[in-house]
């Protein structure tokens, strides 16, 4: 577990608000702080007003998608984790992302993403 001194910023970005919320309790008990938004735009405003350590959203929302999203703050070297109920990887090969289908082992491999990337 980490300390309050080492609590790494997640910011989630996920239309369904029961995914939303699963993913956001997920992360607060492995000790991150989590910021979340309902959209993709809610969740860009989020992303430059505060300083974050990672971004998890949602491939298809809202205003944004989280393809656009991980695009736009490309230029502050902010791990991407691009979650999908598709279970396929219909990826845009220019960004560097991870990418997690919204399945049975998702807790799992979340947390293990993001364990790795921070």
């Amino acid at each position: 577990m980490m300390t309050m001194l080492e609590k790494k910023k997640v910011l989630l970005a996920e239309d369904d608000s029961s995914m939303r919320r699963f993913i956001e309790i997920t992360l607060q008990n492995a000790g991150f702080e989590v910021l979340a938004a309902e959209d993709g735009l809610t969740a860009m405003q989020i992303a430059l007003e505060t300083e974050i350590d990672a971004l998890v959203a949602d491939a298809i929302m809202p205003n944004m998608s989280g393809f656009d999203l991980c695009r736009m703050l490309g230029d502050r070297q902010i791990p991407c984790i691009i979650l999908s109920g598709l279970n396929e990887n219909n990826s845009e090969s220019d960004l560097a992302y991870v990418f997690l289908t919204k399945d049975t082992n998702l807790k799992e491999e979340l947390l293990a993403v993001l364990q790795k990337l921070l």
